[in-house]
């Protein structure tokens, strides 16, 4: 009888394992920055700006259209220990945006990559990722950042 029993669960288990969905690799692409080459940038946090000078402290990342993500992970790796205000925001066509992450002096250390994540609406795909890197105790600091959409 417990042969039986024994015999029957791991008939069940392997019943339920056959039909268990298997896990999809997750595909990133990295995307361009805005008025710049490539996919990654590399800056030093400016001053804060004033009415006559801008701060370098956002930077955009254009989606390709035409293909649908589940999300965006932003990458900031830093080039010296630091502290940095952060944020990330995902546009879209109609002059809306959804904030995903918006943190004051974040601790950044190096070898230790700040990831921040957003997903897009149910309905609608952005057309442009924001991330606002910067911060007063930031400045002087530098980083390379990037962005990948996810699927």
């Amino acid at each position: 009888m417990l042969i039986n029993r024994f015999g029957l669960g791991l008939f069940c288990l392997s019943t339920l394992l056959a039909f268990a969905p298997v896990a999809k690799a997750e595909t990133c692409r990295a995307l361009n920055v805005i008025g710049a080459q490539g996919t990654q940038v590399t800056k030093t946090v400016s001053p804060l700006g004033t009415l006559v000078t801008n701060d370098n402290w956002n930077t955009d990342f254009s989606v390709p259209g035409g293909r649908v993500y589940n999300r965006y992970v932003a990458t900031i790796i830093p080039k010296n220990n630091a502290n940095y205000d952060a944020k990330l925001n995902l546009k879209y066509s109609n002059n809306t945006s959804d904030e995903f992450f918006n943190k004051s002096n974040i601790t950044v250390k190096v070898g230790k990559p700040l990831r921040m994540t957003g997903q897009p609406r149910s309905q609608a795909e952005p057309y442009q990722i924001n991330v606002f890197v910067g911060g007063l105790s930031a400045i002087g600091n530098t980083y390379t950042l990037s962005v990948a959409a996810c699927n």
